[in-house]
């Protein structure tokens, strides 16, 4: 690999999470989500980092593959959005703590045996 590689080089499909400047620090949340990330057994390599940009503290999920992404999209529900240039796609959710607390429980209930869909943002939002 060169030294002018760029995250979006390799780690091209970013799944971004916009926080809430009020709830649970980001670090911790950026855990949560990392936790998250490894359930699916990612096929490829990925990030996760936070950052400050225009819109407030966020989390980058960046991945080298598209299959990885998609899954993360889905349970979290994210949207199609173009924010940044040099990514694949980018999609985008909010994380506020309503839906941290729910990511935790439902990994704790998957640590503990019970299993469980993850595909919480449907139950979260009543769907």
């Amino acid at each position: 690999m060169s030294d002018t590689a760029t995250l979006e080089g390799i780690s091209p499909y970013l799944v971004l999470g916009q926080a809430d400047d009020g709830g649970t620090p980001i670090v911790e949340t950026a855990r949560v989500l990392h936790d998250l990330i490894i359930t699916f057994a990612p096929q490829g390599h990925y990030s996760v980092r936070t950052v400050e940009d225009e819109c407030g503290p966020a989390i980058h999920c960046a991945f080298e593959r598209k299959l990885d992404a998609d899954q993360l999209a889905r349970v979290v529900g994210a949207i199609e959005v173009a924010r940044y240039e040099g990514y694949r796609s980018e999609r985008a959710f909010f994380v506020d703590e309503r839906l941290t607390q729910t990511i935790r429980r439902t990994l704790e209930r998957r640590r503990a045996g019970a299993g469980g869909a993850l595909s919480f943002r449907q139950r979260e939002l009543g769907a």
